[in-house]
């Protein structure tokens, strides 16, 4: 073996010790020591095993060396000879990482004294081992070239210094096998090119620590294990610091041994396997994890999994005509149970870290020192990207809302900056389309709080949308505090939430005050506060203050909600916030909002004011103005909107008169209160029949089994009606004026409701109140539907309170009664009103069982506990009206006794 390296002694004792293991016994010279120099990449090559005479060794130090390894050396065989080295197959082999370093001292005597090399020209050539005898080589003389090689190889020393030769062992070389206890000097590592599968490494070895050469023994080696340790070119890198070397098998450890059986023990064998064992207990790698679980068998794929084929016997096996062809279903990529995406599925797919880091740039944008330009553009951006339904269903599975939210309000939003603000309320108006994702966002922020505090200030002069939506000139809004700079940007948010959030329709009105009423409103009501009410009242007294001059300008032929110009803007009202505002104020009533201490007696002092500034007129007046619109085909954008509104607010007025005589005589103060709920009683009446679709004559009945089509038309009619006659009934109940008034009030039973009877009927057919009554009764006596009952039997309870302590009203009652007899006609009226008791009964049982169960889920779920007080309190109206439909039962039979 040589080495091509200008080196030091210390690093060329590896082809030394390939060249001393040919020498004779009696072939040994000693050779001069060469300065160390810097190690550099080790090229080994063989040369011919025997030329003693040129390798300057003397016989002297052999056989001293000789005798002292004496007895080692009678129990070993020391006639090996070397193959031919034109045997050697020409291919070179690199060395993989995986491949084993093993320091080698074994010194081999060859018998004769020279040996050449029978082909210098693969001198070269490296290859694998050969499984062939070993055939002993002819002596010839070297050429040129071998000779010019040789002459530079008989240079090197055969005797290396121990520090030499632990310097190069702990840098180059790594131990499997013990060395052979041969000498007093440590030969240089070889390297060890027995090779293993390329799929697996070898273990790093120990490097060899130099101690007594007493503890170095090894087995000798066999021919062809010499060539594989001659053929060597390898690179190591860091020594034991190569954490990515990778155990080496079992299976390829006993290779190994097999290999160099005569170089490594059994107890060896042993100790690698068990030092290795641990190994193999290392962590998968990113590859295989990511295989395993499935991360890159994306169902977004282009190229989509390749379907299953049957296999050519399952395809001969269905040649009959009628055996049915299974149908395996399309495969799934892994980690998926159907083909739909759940939030799940998306999450564990990536999707949610990917979307976050795509929106990140938005989040840096609204950071509270950026500048306010920078924050404005940010926030419309996002409230702009929510309006895109698949952005808003990844922002939903990212959790995206409430960080947007907390992210909003460290930018400022909702601290008195008109756009920030404006963008805050519409981002709160585009979570409530869902409620779930709604209430999650109230439950872990301030966003009912914040939302009634931005409601509390607004009206017509100061809301920035409201104003944009008023077309006012550039004067006008910046008189108002709105520049032009914030016109701009207002504006663009005026046109997103008309054209792109599907919040609003054509003929609404875009307003702050109406984007924070939608929002409130599909807040469930455990989430409301009664500390909040102030702010509802405020908005929706401010609304329909000028309802009442609009009413009589309608009469006069002038329209009754004028169109939004700069001219009309602070008297036109928004009926869609009007209709949020009594949803919120309809669910305090009920109980159904959270009470806070001392809130609930604050809150109804503030009604009762309310009540004394004429709230109740006023919400008699735009139950005037919603069905006034609700009729007129100059407003046929706004019908809709008109009748629920109407519906609100009977709603509120039934629970402000429930068992209340204060509210009572407060409606009762305005002249318009009962001929406004006749008049809706009546046409209620008539707009069922010709929903119906089989209308007749006052007194004759109609068919009740029609469409569905129909009866949904019907219901809201029916809705109406009932609404009327239970607030017609709260009031007769407990004010005497109130049925004295029905009897006095005149209106026509045909009449449409025109203009000029608006506030009360202008017919020349005027009737009382109390024989129209009488009519629609009649009507509902003759009907077949379902529903008929109920409100035949609801209005038998109301006839029993109109007639308690009022003769006239009995007379004027047992006349327009359908009947031969006043008896026969109270006994109609004793079995109606007895239905009705059962009816309400049986409703009220299913109302308190359903309570319950409502708030037993509550306080599993620790939610507030304050709408049990309120549930509390339906349950005990609901009881009171039974009790008092009994009542009046009890009447009609002791009024049947008296005539």
């Amino acid at each position: 073996m040589r080495t091509y390296r200008r080196k030091g002694a210390s690093l060329r004792g590896q082809a030394n010790a390939d060249d001393t293991e040919n020498l004779s016994d009696t072939e040994s010279t000693d050779v001069p020591l060469s300065r160390p120099l810097k190690r550099r990449k080790l090229r080994v090559d063989v040369v011919s095993p025997s030329i003693a005479h040129n390798d300057g060794v003397t016989g002297d130090d052999h056989v001293s060396r000789a005798s002292s390894n004496g007895t080692l050396l009678s129990r070993q065989k020391t006639n090996v000879q070397l193959g031919s080295l034109s045997e050697i197959p020409s291919v070179p082999r690199r060395l993989a990482s995986s491949d084993t370093l093993l320091v080698s001292s074994e010194t081999r005597f060859s018998p004769s004294p020279q040996k050449f090399a029978k082909d210098l020209s693969d001198l070269f050539s490296f290859g694998t081992e050969k499984p062939a005898a070993v055939r002993p080589s002819t002596k010839h003389k070297p050429s040129n070239i071998a000779k010019r090689m040789l002459r530079r190889t008989g240079t090197e020393s055969l005797s290396i210094s121990s520090e030499s030769s632990q310097s190069s062992l702990a840098e180059g070389s790594r131990r499997v096998p013990a060395p052979p206890k041969l000498s007093k000097a440590l030969s240089e590592p070889m390297l060890d090119t027995t090779l293993t599968s390329s799929g697996s490494g070898s273990r790093p070895m120990t490097p060899l620590k130099v101690g007594s050469l007493d503890d170095v023994s090894s087995p000798p080696m066999t021919a062809s294990a010499r060539a594989s340790l001659s053929c060597t070119n390898i690179r190591t890198y860091a020594g034991q610091s190569r954490s990515f070397l990778v155990a080496l098998p079992t299976t390829q450890i006993d290779s190994l041994s097999r290999t160099n059986s005569q170089s490594q023990s059994l107890l060896e064998d042993e100790e690698i396997v068990s030092s290795q064992a641990d190994d193999f207990e290392i962590q998968e790698s990113y590859t295989d994890l990511r295989m395993r679980w499935g991360v890159d068998n994306s169902e977004d794929d282009p190229r989509p999994v390749s379907p299953m084929h049957d296999s050519p016997e399952d395809r001969g096996k269905r040649k009959g005509k009628g055996k049915q062809v299974d149908v395996r279903p399309s495969p799934l990529p892994p980690g998926m149970m159907n083909d739909l995406k759940s939030i799940t599925e998306l999450r564990s797919k990536g999707e949610s870290r990917r979307f976050l880091d795509e929106v990140g740039y938005l989040f840096e944008g609204l950071d509270a020192k950026a500048a306010l330009g920078v924050r404005r553009s940010s926030a419309l951006e996002i409230v702009t990207k929510l309006c895109d339904l698949e952005f808003s269903r990844k922002a939903k599975a990212a959790d995206f809302l409430g960080r947007a939210w907390e992210v909003f309000r460290e930018a400022g939003a909702g601290n008195g900056d008109k756009v920030l603000n404006s963008v805050l309320v519409f981002f709160a108006a585009l979570v409530s389309r869902d409620s779930r994702d709604l209430a999650d966002l109230a439950a872990k922020t301030d966003f009912a709080s914040t939302l009634y505090d931005l409601l509390a200030p607004l009206e017509h002069a100061n809301d920035p949308l409201w104003l944009i939506s008023c077309s006012l000139s550039d004067a006008q809004l910046k008189k108002a505090g709105i520049p032009r700079l914030e016109k701009t940007l207002l504006s663009n948010l005026h046109k997103l939430v008309r054209e792109k959030s599907g919040l609003v329709d054509s003929g609404d009105i875009i307003s702050n005050r109406l984007l924070i009423s939608m929002a409130l409103t599909a807040l469930p009501s455990h989430m409301q506060s009664s500390a909040h009410l102030p702010p509802v009242l405020k908005g929706l007294t401010l609304e329909i203050r000028s309802v009442s001059s609009r009413i009589s300008a309608y009469i006069t032929g002038l329209s009754l909600i004028p169109l939004l110009s700069s001219t009309t803007y602070l008297d036109t009202p928004s009926l869609l916030h009007v209709d949020n505002c009594l949803q919120l104020l309809d669910t305090f009533l009920l109980g159904r909002w959270a009470n806070q201490p001392d809130a609930g007696k604050m809150c109804m002092d503030r009604l009762s004011a309310q009540r004394e500034k004429g709230l109740a007129k006023a919400l008699i007046n735009l139950c005037v103005a919603c069905d006034a619109i609700s009729r007129d085909p100059d407003y046929l954008d706004q019908m809709s909107i008109a009748s629920r509104c109407m519906e609100s607010t009977l709603r509120v007025l039934i629970n402000l008169t429930h068992d209340d005589l204060s509210w009572c005589q407060a409606v009762l103060q305005e002249p318009s209160a009962v001929p406004t709920i006749m008049r809706l009683i009546v046409l209620s009446h008539w707009q069922r029949i010709d929903a119906l679709g089989d209308r007749k004559h006052r007194g004759g009945s109609y068919n009740a089994n029609i469409e569905g089509e129909q009866i949904d038309r019907a219901a809201p009619a029916l809705d109406r009606l009932c609404l009327a006659l239970g607030l017609l009934t709260n009031l007769v109940q407990v004010s005497h004026e109130a049925r004295e008034t029905t009897n006095t009030t005149l209106l026509d039973f045909r009449c449409k409701g025109k203009r000029a009877c608006t506030r009360a009927c202008r017919c020349t057919s005027r009737v009382s109140a109390v024989e129209c009554l009488a009519l629609v009764y009649a009507d509902r006596g003759e009907s077949e539907s379902e529903l008929d009952p109920v409100v035949r039997g609801h209005m038998a309870v109301l006839f029993g309170l109109i007639m308690q302590n009022c003769p006239e009203n009995q007379k004027a009652l047992l006349g327009a009664l359908p009947g031969r007899s006043a008896q026969q006609k109270l006994d109609s009226l004793i079995e109606h009103a007895r239905e009705f008791t059962l009816v309400y009964a049986e409703f009220t049982k299913r109302i308190s069982s359903g309570l319950e169960g409502q708030i037993r889920d509550e306080q599993q779920d620790d939610f507030v506990h304050t709408d049990i007080d309120g549930g509390g309190e339906s349950v005990l109206r609901d009881r009171h009206g039974e009790s008092v439909a009994k009542d009046v039962v009890s009447f009609l039979e002791l009024l049947r006794t008296q005539v």
